[in-house]
């Protein structure tokens, strides 16, 4: 190609010139130099620095060569003769001069400018050279998005006499101010231009791009079909020749445009209306005319105009029959062709590489001007004044000047408008879809300048690795949303054409290339990415066909499952479609007026589906049936979930990575994070999103994945009437409850059981998620329990405050309470408190027994040397309270029932369904004990319970109640030792003293000296002080029915010295007690049946037995006296 010299600017028209080249540099700038698999202008550059810095290497002293003697000439005033003096000399020549230098002289100095942008030359050369001292501060630099940009900053706080400073100011100086827009240059074609020499000097002193004219000719010059030139540099070139054309344009049009249009500046969008407007004026040069059809006709009404694109893409136009369907008048829409070549390409047809560059360029002509859209036009007539006024204006003003872009954005952006009135018609809509869709905006971020301009520097940084096409860089930034690389135009951007590719999964590539057979297998897709007789997409089955696939993704039926690279594929997109309402048309179409009404000012990532699942109940039914669907599959697929996902990834990775690997989820991931939320290592943020899907999680069960499936049946048939989760838990639980205590066969199996356990455990971790209990305890909680904040230890817990304070509860608190005490103490896997605090203690003593059964083994142990405190005090209080009330105890349940329901039944019948019996119904059973009527499972258990009592006087309700003066009075001093059973042997030795005055106290002391009578088992002190004599004289002595300690009283009585001394004192101790209690227990019979019974009862039954036989004998020798006497008399008296 021969070399077109531009002609330099006059004088007289010197300012007009200067502008049209300005205008010329924003009209085309970086929207132009989008060139197709061509990576970021500073990773490219990076990747080809050895290159460069191999061959300047190998010029050594530019001034030194020899085709560059001129500069000896005219470099003279430069102080020194280094290869950055001699480039500052060269670019302060004029275009003679500069045209006057010998081509290698000219490849020279370019590429000594080209090695200014490198790191390599600023780290190898620049920093060591001149800035020895400095270097440290610089060198972070290296690894900024703008090298130069960072170092100018740096610069600046330099001192003006810096040498360093100085240095800094001539490279960047001799960099030129347009360093930035020839970087894509540089990358794609840099190694052709070393290969053939054709670095050129900017002769024409031409802005941006065009700076590069005479090294892209020279490169044209080059190629033959022997070496082709590479398709990027292609594009390049073609970009350079693009605005050399319009600058033609005017060049050509100079005079005409003085004499026809004087009141315009040549280069603004008037000026070409103007000329325009003269087109067939006669006094229009025939050059000017012919510039002005190039860039005059409707490119959208007809390809044929584009003639790049018909020439490109001749072939494939004809093969595939891409004209079908055009109208009478022979003109084929633009739209029409570019769909047609995409579906070609989409489909897997191999399409020439030159129609491919033509392809892309008309996408990104498409959307930098909406003009070139004749439908768009149309569609949007009314709307573009309506919601884009400021753009609009713009754009009539400055015209083809202007950025590119803006308009389309703007209309597409009230297309996401959450109210009506701010959103454009859906006339409008239909025709931004078709854009979207012919341009394919989805497949290449470069395609679209707004989200170029927006993203460049995040993919710069964050993407600048991956390989371009096929979404990939799309993919790579929707990744990045959320995290500290994103901007915020860059995010509001990429968005906004995801809206539109998340409506039709064939503008996905990578999800359309692997899920093209199975979705039209599964979700009635059609075959051909693209209808010709229809360039829409498809609104009413396209939105659906992503979550046809996502739910064919986790089906059950082995015959029915996705290939691996589309489950992998859809597994992405919905991850990333998670991220924004926007994104989930299957929830946005339904949810648009509840989204404006509630959640309009969110726009965080994933608040606006938080908002509405805080709001369900509130929804409209349409949008709460595709919430509560969505947040369903939400739980079953936590990549669902944006904030857990953003705020969990290392927690996922390091205690659930066995999960991600398998890469099914189905609710094992949120189990899993559930269950390690409140590890130490878990940061606040995951522990707070684990948490607040926990509270949505209760509006119903079926948010819960496991829960679901396992109880789903059970719910429906126990359960029909309760509405939220802790209202079906509540219910299941007490069907378990009842079962297990009538020892029946469970109606509900194994795996809903363990899974009612589950969500019972995780209500007890924290107030808020168990809303029923807040709203119950509203009062009590801000008075007693204020300042009780976070889950897990004891008596930092609000619950175990509120359970502690239980004497102190308002009536509908004391409720919940007792609720929720008679299900923790009946299953202690229910028990958080219990469980977190004596983790360690159930691992060392209790490791292979059942949940439910923890606190029956960790009670046999609390009293070994090595039990943990804080477990023990929990334990502790866990009995206390089961001593209040039977229903807590489900052992003395089982063991006692039928028992409880023979003496009584009276006490449960009278009793509140809610409250606790303060121990009257193991009171009951207690005196049934003393008289030995108990059966002996039941006696077994009471024993136990005695025992406890006995070392505990807090586990004994009624002796506190009754004794509570007494105790702080007298016992005192013993309160400290209280599991040691010493304030219980102070109150007997105060009854023995007679230093107890309330009778009730005594009663009650009484009664617990004559409950050792029954069984020594319930008196640990005297058992424990007479282990050694029970062992040598009583083993064979069968315990119960007070035999043991009747063993020993025989012996006290018999051989006293054959006792050991302590036993010895003790039991001549409990002996006065006994005889005291009897003393205290006996009331006078009101009847002639407990006359009997105390008879009967009374331990002198045989005196009273010898004193009746001996009354009724005298009476009978009484009644056979009198009767002689009265018959002798009877007889006088006849006689």
């Amino acid at each position: 190609m021969k070399r077109t010299k531009l002609p330099k600017c006059e004088s007289k028209m010197k300012f007009e010139c200067l502008l049209l080249l300005s205008w010329l540099w924003a009209a085309t700038g970086d929207d132009v130099t989008i060139f197709a698999n061509s990576r970021s202008r500073r990773a490219s550059i990076d990747m080809d620095a050895n290159k460069a810095a191999a061959a300047a290497t190998q010029l050594h002293s530019i001034i030194d060569l020899a085709d560059c003697q001129d500069l000896h000439k005219y470099c003279t005033h430069q102080k020194t003769s280094d290869n950055l003096a001699m480039l500052e000399c060269a670019l302060s020549f004029s275009s003679s001069q500069l045209e006057a230098l010998p081509e290698p002289c000219q490849h020279a100095l370019w590429l000594q400018q080209r090695q200014l942008q490198l790191n390599s030359w600023v780290e190898h050369t620049l920093l060591p050279s001149y800035c020895a001292e400095e270097q440290s501060k610089l060198l972070s630099c290296l690894n900024s998005v703008d090298l130069w940009a960072c170092l100018e900053d740096k610069r600046q706080e330099l001192p003006q006499s810096n040498t360093c400073q100085q240095q800094l100011r001539r490279a960047h100086t001799a960099l030129g101010e347009d360093y930035a827009n020839i970087g894509d240059f540089y990358a794609a074609c840099g190694s052709l231009v070393e290969q053939h020499k054709c670095g050129r000097m900017n002769v024409e002193h031409l802005p941006a791009l065009l700076s590069q004219l005479g090294t892209a000719q020279c490169l044209v010059a080059h190629a033959s079909q022997a070496t082709p030139m590479d398709l990027t540099c292609k594009v390049a070139i073609n970009a350079i020749e693009q605005q050399r054309g319009m600058m033609e344009l005017f060049r050509v049009c100079s005079g005409d445009l003085t004499a026809l249009c004087p009141q315009e500046r040549a280069g603004t969008p008037s000026a070409l209306k103007c000329l325009v407007r003269h087109k067939n004026d006669p006094s229009l040069s025939s050059h000017c005319v012919g510039q002005i059809s190039l860039r005059d006709q409707q490119m959208g009404r007809d390809y044929r105009v584009s003639h790049g694109l018909a020439k490109a893409c001749k072939d494939e136009i004809k093969l595939h029959h891409c004209r079908r369907g055009v109208s009478e008048d022979k003109q084929v829409r633009l739209a029409q062709i570019l769909l047609c070549l995409e579906s070609v390409a989409k489909n897997g047809t191999k399409v020439a590489p030159e129609c491919l560059v033509e392809l892309n360029d008309h996408r990104r002509m498409l959307m930098t001007d909406y003009q070139l859209s004749p439908e768009l036009l149309s569609d949007c007539a009314d709307d573009i004044p309506k919601f884009c006024p400021d753009e609009h204006k713009s754009q009539l003003v400055n015209g083809l000047s202007s950025s590119g872009g803006e308009i389309i954005h703007c209309l597409m952006y009230h297309v996401r408008a959450r109210r009506p009135q701010r959103r454009v018609t859906s006339q409008c809509q239909r025709g931004l879809e078709a854009l979207i869709k012919v341009s394919d905006a989805g497949e290449d971020w470069r395609v679209d300048p707004v989200l170029r301009r927006a993203c460049k520097k995040v993919v710069d940084v964050a993407c600048k690795d991956v390989e371009g096409g096929e979404a990939r860089v799309m993919s790579c930034l929707m990744e990045r949303i959320g995290t500290p690389v994103m901007r915020p135009e860059c995010e509001q951007a990429l968005l906004i054409i995801e809206y539109f590719v998340a409506r039709d999964f064939k503008l996905d590539p990578q999800l359309y290339k692997h899920c093209r057979d199975d979705a039209v297998k599964y979700c009635r897709a059609k075959r051909q990415w693209d209808d010709i007789q229809d360039v829409q997409m498809d609104p009413e089955r396209g939105p659906m066909i992503l979550p046809c696939l996502h739910r064919m993704a986790y089906s059950e039926d082995e015959h029915q499952t996705l290939r691996k690279d589309c489950f992998r594929e859809v597994k992405r997109v919905m991850r990333q479609r998670a991220i924004s309402v926007d994104l989930i048309p299957e929830v946005e179409d339904y949810c648009l007026s509840d989204l404006s009404q509630y959640c309009g000012e969110l726009t965080e990532k994933g608040t606006e589906m938080e908002c509405l699942q805080n709001m369900l109940e509130k929804l409209q039914p349409e949008c709460k049936t595709v919430v509560t669907k969505y947040t369903e599959e939400e739980a079953a697929h936590v990549e669902l979930n944006p904030v857990i996902m953003a705020a969990c990834s290392e927690a996922m990775q390091k205690h659930c990575s066995e999960i991600l690997n398998t890469g099914k989820d189905n609710g094992n991931m949120m189990d899993c994070l559930i269950s390690h939320k409140n590890d130490a290592d878990l940061n606040k943020g995951c522990r707070a999103a684990i948490e607040h899907f926990q509270i949505i999680s209760l509006k119903s069960y079926h948010f819960t994945t496991k829960f679901k499936e396992a109880c789903r049946r059970h719910v429906v048939r126990f359960c029909g009437a309760s509405a939220t989760k802790n209202e079906v838990v509540a219910c299941l639980s007490e069907v378990i409850r009842n079962d297990t205590i009538r020892l029946q066969r469970h109606q509900i199996p194994k795996d809903c059981r363990q899974q009612v356990k589950s969500q019972l455990y995780q209500q007890r971790e924290s107030i808020v998620l168990d809303p029923k209990l807040g709203n119950a305890c509203k009062n009590e909680l801000k008075e007693f329990c204020s300042d009780q904040k976070g889950p897990g230890q004891v008596n930092k817990n609000a619950l175990e405050c509120l359970i502690q304070k239980t004497s102190n509860l308002g009536k509908a608190c004391h409720h919940a309470i007792f609720m929720i005490k008679r299900s923790e103490l009946g299953d202690s896997g229910t028990d958080y408190t219990l469980i977190n605090t004596c983790k360690d203690m159930v691992y060392k003593f209790c490791p292979n027994t059942e949940s439910v059964q923890l606190l029956d083994c960790l009670k046999t142990y609390k009293d070994d040397p090595n039990f943990d405190q804080r477990c023990h005090l929990v334990v502790v209080n866990r009995m206390i309270e089961q001593n209040t009330d039977f229903r807590f105890n489900p052992t003395l349940q089982m063991a006692c029932g039928k028992n409880i329901d023979r003496y009584c039944s009276n006490i449960v019948a009278t009793a509140q369904p809610n409250e606790e019996l303060n121990g009257k119904v193991i009171k009951c059973l207690k005196d049934k004990f003393r008289q030995s009527k108990l059966d002996r499972p039941c006696a077994q258990e009471m024993i136990k319970i005695l025992q406890e009592q006995a070392l505990n006087y807090k586990l004994n309700p009624v002796l506190q109640h009754f004794c509570k003066s007494e105790i702080q009075e007298l016992c005192n001093a013993d309160m400290e030792a209280d599991e040691h059973g010493q304030v219980e042997e102070c109150l007997k030795a105060a009854f023995l003293r007679k230093q107890l005055i309330n009778r009730e106290c005594q009663l009650e002391v009484a009664t617990l000296i004559a409950e050792a009578k029954a069984d020594i088992h319930v008196d640990p002190i005297l058992e424990s002080s007479c282990t050694v004599d029970l062992l040598r004289y009583c083993s064979k002595v069968i315990s119960g029915d007070g035999r043991k300690l009747s063993c020993l009283r025989t012996l006290l009585r018999e051989t006293p010295n054959s006792l050991e001394l302590d036993c010895r004192e003790k039991l001549e101790r409990r002996i006065e007690m006994f005889r005291n209690a009897d003393d205290a227990l006996a009331q006078p019979p009101e009847d002639m049946q407990q006359l009997v019974q105390q008879v009967v009862t009374s331990p002198a039954r045989k005196f009273f037995l010898v004193i009746l036989m001996s009354a009724t004998g005298l009476v009978f020798l009484t009644g056979i006296f009198l009767g002689r006497a009265t018959k002798r008399a009877m007889g006088l008296k006849n006689k």
